[in-house]
């Protein structure tokens, strides 16, 4: 196993991590292997617990817009494996630098590396679309339970494959603030 787009190797925590994080969520996802060496070899971490632990707040802390439902973690028995899906809410950034070039990171081969303006605005029109109902609703504990007795009373089905057809629920399974207007809440 080598470093390349999709793949980080890391000997220890680092307070860069989150950079990494960052660009794995600005681009197409991946695992940060720490507690190994650049060739991808184990090298033993001195308090797993402890590790876990800094890695988490600094994702957690240390990226804007939040970026930890994305983000999950494994400890095995070389370390732990930091695995990063792709962002919906994209462009993440560092809150002290704010939405620019240097505060944005994006995976490049094996290397994280600041966003270009083009990319920034790229990543703002593909995430926030042109409409309002299109967007990821920040809420995503939903219940349908009124529009699934409206619909039942019209003689309409109303399921997993309707709310995508009608644009509750986004293609990355996530819901849209349409979906937030016709819910329960």
């Amino acid at each position: 196993m080598r470093e390349d787009n999709n793949v980080e190797f890391k000997r220890e925590y680092a307070a860069d991590i989150k950079k990494e994080v960052m660009a794995f969520a600005n681009s197409s996802g991946g695992v940060i292997y720490v507690g190994r060496d650049d060739e991808g070899n184990p090298c033993p971490l001195s308090d797993v617990d402890e590790t876990l632990a800094r890695i988490a707040n600094s994702v957690r802390d240390g990226i804007s817009p939040d970026v930890t439902m994305f983000v999950g973690y494994e400890i095995g028995e070389n370390g732990i494996a930091v695995t990063v899906r792709e962002g919906t809410n994209k462009p993440y950034f560092l809150p002290e630098m704010g939405l620019k070039p240097y505060g944005v990171y994006v995976r490049q081969g094996a290397s994280s590396v600041h966003a270009s303006f083009e990319q920034i605005r790229e990543m703002i029109k593909q995430t926030d679309g042109d409409r309002f109902e299109n967007a990821r609703t920040l809420i995503q504990n939903l219940t349908f339970s009124e529009a699934a007795e409206e619909f039942k009373r019209r003689g309409v089905e109303f399921g997993e494959s309707q709310m995508r057809t009608l644009g509750i629920v986004s293609a990355d399974g996530l819901y849209t603030n349409l979906g937030l207007l016709m819910s329960d809440q």
